[in-house]
């Protein structure tokens, strides 16, 4: 059910943004641009879900084909890289909140210091070039 459940997210958010790009004129005074924003935005964090539960292996049993979902979610959703986001992942399991959890900075409290180091943990070059052409 984890396969159908996680292709029919990949399907609709890519049907919906296809009728986006091709098909939608954008008018800022019509209530539909707002509700088309407002369902693409689910649509990603659908996406992310689906990344998130490959990541802990429930979306199929079988290795290939979750880590696959989990490849072509994290990529649409921006571009990033499922290894590196299962490797940081795992490691913000092992070790919440403290020096060895990726998503925890220890040396400051500040948001912003917090946020570029957040970035550069996750990043990958070929993230910043999907997102530049996209």
């Amino acid at each position: 059910m984890g396969i159908i459940i996680a292709l029919s997210i990949i399907s609709i958010w890519a049907i919906h943004l296809i009728y986006l790009l091709f098909y939608f004129s954008i008018d800022f005074s019509s209530i539909w641009t707002y509700l088309h924003i407002l369902i693409q935005g689910y649509l990603y964090t659908g996406l992310f879900i689906t990344a998130h539960d490959s990541m802990h292996s429930t979306i199929s049993r079988n290795k290939i084909i979750n880590n696959t979902i989990g490849a072509i979610s994290t990529f649409l959703f921006a571009g990033m890289s499922f290894n590196r986001l299962l490797k940081n992942h795992n490691l913000h399991h092992e070790y919440p909140g403290t020096e060895k959890d990726p998503d925890f900075y220890v040396k400051s409290q500040n948001f912003f210091v917090w946020w570029i180091i957040f970035f550069f943990r996750y990043s990958t070059l070929t993230q910043i070039i999907a997102m530049g052409i996209a």
